[in-house]
């Protein structure tokens, strides 16, 4: 049956304002979704994405075969901005910035450059004469609100009859702001009720909130970019939702509660492989939370290792892993060199229960729940010789296993029950090993990511304090001895994490805070992992925390963009703070601005690592002179 087009989507991811901005994974995941959706219904589609840096318009003079080399997309000055206020004014381009300001730059393709590809468009197109024309606009992150006002602004004078069409995590979060903010007296409506046949919808500007369940789990339209533009990753989203409410996480909002769902292996393993035989070779997985389907995802990244035909993929997930999660999953035991830390064979303990199958049940812990109290035999499993027959299972018992490696050691390795009813594998004559073998319990989701061709991983740090953990609610997941824990855990699997490999999030900005534990948490970071992103607060509308500085918001006439952590909206609370526990000493917006550049320099790098600051080398001792001023600041707090 051929479907009649005479409807027109213009889908467009816009440009944003920003003072700072990291463009790689900006592919408008939901929006492309959105246009297969679309297209299925019989609309004809045309997409401007305004963050592609992969885009003619980008500002790149050509183009990298490796995509890791885009991290920017084109910028130009927009205004000058003063911190912790909002006062925001336009300057000449030579303008001096004094230490409050900072410059904030239009990221991507300008708005009037849009609006000439628009007006060019709509010559193009004359003589269709569509009985419809639809824009479908995403806006990601709430700050980001001020360039999805003038995209639509501009929309509508080349396109006056357009009706908009707005999505994302802005209006999601925060629609009673776009309600009233974007000048076009929208139709509020969750994106379950979404009715393209329903003409009393359809009439009206509408801004969309949650997700439109007709295209979650749609491939992207990825085909809509022209070949030379087109992104060389592609992301994958193979869940939604998380059984936590952290105080400062969205998640819950976005996702309408705390239920998980979960895709099909078959579909997210058919996807891949499409993905892969058009020449899709990175993978990015962008997940509330990643790990808490570990079952699920253990099985893809299983069968991403089986198939050969998928030889070369690289695999990221930007959003970082839970690190109490990624310890809780089961041991893989690795026997390895002393010499040169190789693997030479792997063992599991397992049991004659088949694994649960957590996709039926709420979350991780629930199956957990369901498996208690069933009859069990737990089991030494050899999983794989790495040798190639080098490594030979002598004799095996359910509680013990005996190895010969090369000629003549033998490896005995024995289950011992544990407490919490799981058991360990103990190396009981690793003294008399000739070869120098150690055995090493790693989790064996950690072990996984490393074999399927996982890039890099990001770790969610936060903080090295306990009570601020505590406070955000998130000590279930993120303290000291977890961090070390998993830390020891890449690296015998194979992770450089004094390279680029690891990074940790640090947190920076929030109302509490003082200025000793941020150094302390971004020093020990920078000694422990290659890289430290620093993730500036910002209180996200619909959370605990935006309601809990609700009052200070609008005390201080804050709007959205205001909010943007960058801009450091609680400076202000964070110099009373220190002024009550402090009096002798007055501390200055620059004082935050330096914190920020400190937490930029401790990334530099040398012969390919981060520098350690602690080491005993010229280098070290050069970065220590520069920043000595920072070490006389701290003892100010101690």
């Amino acid at each position: 049956m051929t479907i009649s087009r005479n409807k027109l989507a213009i889908l467009i991811n816009p440009p944003i304002y920003d003072t700072q901005y990291w463009a790689r994974w900006s592919m408008p995941h939901g929006l492309l979704k959105i246009a297969t959706w679309l297209r299925d219904e019989g609309y004809d589609l045309k997409l401007y994405d305004c963050l592609n840096p992969y885009g003619e318009g980008s500002g790149i003079p050509e183009r990298v075969a490796d995509f890791e080399s885009y991290d920017a997309v084109r910028k130009q000055k927009k205004s000058v901005v003063v911190l912790a206020s909002t006062e925001e004014r336009e300057e000449q381009l030579s303008y001096k910035l004094k230490p409050n300001e900072k410059w904030k730059y239009i990221f991507g393709l300008p708005p009037h450059e849009l609006e000439d590809q628009l007006l060019n468009y709509k010559n193009s197109i004359a003589r269709k004469k569509y009985k419809s024309v639809e824009f479908w606009i995403t806006s990601i992150m709430t700050y980001w609100w001020e360039s999805t006002r003038d995209v639509i602004e501009l929309a509508l004078r080349v396109f006056p009859e357009a009706k908009i069409r707005l999505g994302g995590i802005y209006p999601t979060l925060a629609p009673w702001h776009a309600e009233k903010k974007l000048g076009i007296d929208p139709l509020l409506m969750k994106g379950v009720k979404l009715d393209l046949n329903n003409d009393a919808q359809m009439d009206r500007h509408l801004v969309i909130f949650n997700e439109v369940p007709a295209a979650s789990n749609l491939d992207l339209a990825t085909d809509l970019y022209d070949d030379k533009e087109r992104p060389p990753y592609t992301i994958l989203t193979t869940s939604r939702g998380c059984p936590h409410i952290c105080s400062y996480c969205a998640s819950n909002i976005l996702n309408d509660g705390t239920k998980v769902r979960t895709r099909t292996f078959e579909d997210v393993i058919a996807e891949i492989k499409d993905k892969f035989r058009k020449n899709t070779r990175v993978f990015c997985f962008y997940e509330d939370n990643l790990l808490m389907k570990m079952q699920e995802f253990k099985r893809i990244l299983k069968a991403v290792l089986a198939d050969k035909s998928l030889q070369g993929i690289k695999i990221y997930a930007p959003e970082g892993i839970e690190i109490g999660v990624a310890l809780s999953d089961r041991k893989r035991y690795l026997l390895k060199m002393r010499s040169d830390k190789s693997i030479l064979a792997t063992l599991s303990v397992e049991t004659d229960l088949e694994e649960q199958d957590t996709s039926r049940a709420s979350d991780i812990y629930e199956a957990f729940k369901e498996s208690k109290g069933r009859t069990k035999r737990m089991f030494i499993k050899f999983e794989e010789d790495l040798t190639h027959g080098a490594v030979v299972v002598k004799e095996q018992t359910d509680d013990h296993i005996v190895l010969v490696v090369g000629d003549d050691d033998e490896v005995v390795l024995r289950k011992v029950m544990k407490e919490n009813g799981r058991a360990d594998l103990i190396y009981e004559n690793e003294k008399q090993s000739s070869l120098g073998l150690y055995l090493v319990g790693v989790p064996e989701i950690v072990y996984l990511m490393r074999l399927a061709g996982f890039e890099k991983i990001y770790l969610p740090l936060e903080t090295i304090k306990k009570e601020t953990n505590a406070r955000w609610n998130r000590s279930w997941n993120s303290n000291l001895s977890r961090f070390e824990s998993l830390l020891v855990a890449l690296e015998e699997v194979g992770f450089d994490t004094r390279k680029q490999n690891i990074n940790a999030f640090v947190m920076f900005g929030l109302p509490g805070e003082d200025l000793e534990e941020i150094y302390d948490t971004t020093l020990y970071a920078s000694e422990r992992v290659g890289s430290v992103i620093p993730m500036l607060f910002t209180p996200v509308p619909s959370t605990d925390v935006y309601e809990q500085y609700r009052l200070y918001i609008e005390e201080h006439h804050f709007d959205l963009h205001h909010l943007n952590g960058k801009l450091f909206p609680f400076f202000p609370m964070l110099r009373e703070q220190m002024k009550m526990k402090h009096p002798e000493y007055e501390i200055e917006i620059a004082d935050y601005v330096r914190v920020e550049s400190f937490m930029q320099r401790v990334n530099s790098k040398i012969n390919g690592q981060s520098v350690n600051i602690y080491a005993d080398t010229k280098v070290a001792s050069t970065f220590r002179q520069t920043y000595s001023k920072y070490e006389s600041f701290i003892k100010e707090w101690i």
